[in-house]
């Protein structure tokens, strides 16, 4: 509390000694100046005590505005298998491959028949597949999990030998 009015006398001083005298200047080509300090030919201006004095604003320094990052277009492509693309393999096995452009880090998710695959290389090898048509689809994850690119549904067909036709060499 004493440092409070300690503060606050001082302040008045302050304000008490800031105003002090003006003086007016009127220079050779005619123009006029005013001072806090006296010269030669200068006279002193009475400020009544009803004058306002204003003082001028804090200069208040610029914050650049905040760096837009570009919008970057990413573009998810299969590779293989072209679309409708028919896959003969006994195995059941069918290989899919894709790729992200611009390149980025993330991960490909793979929905296959309902099942989700995941890979960050972008290449699957499903094994065990039943014969017969098989939609799938992809999309590109960030590593925070926002997805970024998506394909179109697509269709692949999976044919195998039957096990009904017999090798005619028997």
């Amino acid at each position: 509390m004493r440092s409070l009015l300690l503060l606050m006398l001082l302040f008045v001083a302050l304000s008490v000694i800031a105003q002090g005298k003006i003086y007016q200047i009127v220079n050779e080509d005619g123009s006029i100046s005013f001072s806090d300090t006296p010269s030669p030919g200068a006279q002193e201006i009475e400020l009544s005590s009803n004058m306002t004095t204003m003082q001028s604003a804090p200069i208040v320094a610029q914050t650049p505005a905040p760096q837009v990052r570009p919008s970057v277009n990413y573009t998810l492509s299969i590779l293989s298998p072209a679309p409708e693309a028919t896959i003969r393999d006994n195995d059941g096995r069918v290989r899919i491959s894709a790729q992200i452009q611009p390149k980025t880090t993330g991960k490909y998710l793979l929905n296959f028949a309902g099942q989700q695959h995941t890979s960050t290389s972008g290449v699957f090898m499903l094994e065990g597949i039943d014969r017969g048509a098989h939609t799938y689809s992809m999309s590109f994850s960030t590593n925070r999990g926002k997805v970024i690119a998506s394909t179109d549904e697509r269709t692949v067909y999976l044919h195998q030998a039957s096990v009904l036709i017999r090798n005619s060499n028997n």
